[in-house]
């Protein structure tokens, strides 16, 4: 009696051992492979490292930027906060940017002044450019690009 419920045992094991294998063929695992943490990144602190670049900034247009840029990410969240609609949102956001644009063009010298205005153009030409090809349909796009 012993060896029989030896031999159920061990064969109900394999059995299931060789279903669980055969299920798992083909299928990726549910465990994330990159292991390495995401780094945070403050959106002000990568912005004002951008604009100090940039812009060669000095330790004052620095400090005056950097608050400059967190009481527009305070009046942003506000703003997207707000029950209005898309709209008036848009256009009180359009506001709070060229308050924080004619603040920062107070501290600026000439020569920044105009490096400022180059990446502003650089930017919403990269942001046209992005929604137009979000909007292109398949048959507006370039028949020879690949996809």
């Amino acid at each position: 009696m012993k060896k029989i419920f030896c031999i159920l045992f061990v064969l109900i094991t394999a059995i299931s051992f060789a279903q669980m294998n055969r299920g798992m063929m083909g299928r990726t695992p549910q465990i994330p492979t990159n292991n390495r943490p995401q780094k945070k990144v403050d959106p002000v602190e990568a912005s004002l490292s951008y604009l100090k670049k940039e812009l060669n900034l000095d330790t004052f247009q620095e400090a005056a930027t950097k608050t400059f840029i967190e009481e527009n990410m305070k009046e942003r969240e506000y703003i997207l906060g707000l029950d209005i609609t898309t709209e008036d949102k848009i256009e009180k956001l359009k506001v709070s940017n060229e308050k924080m644009n004619t603040q920062m063009k107070t501290i600026l010298n000439e020569n920044q002044k105009v490096l400022l205005e180059k990446l502003k153009e650089k930017n919403s030409k990269d942001k046209k450019k992005k929604g137009k090809d979000k909007n292109q349909t398949k048959e507006e796009q370039n028949p020879f690009e690949e996809n």
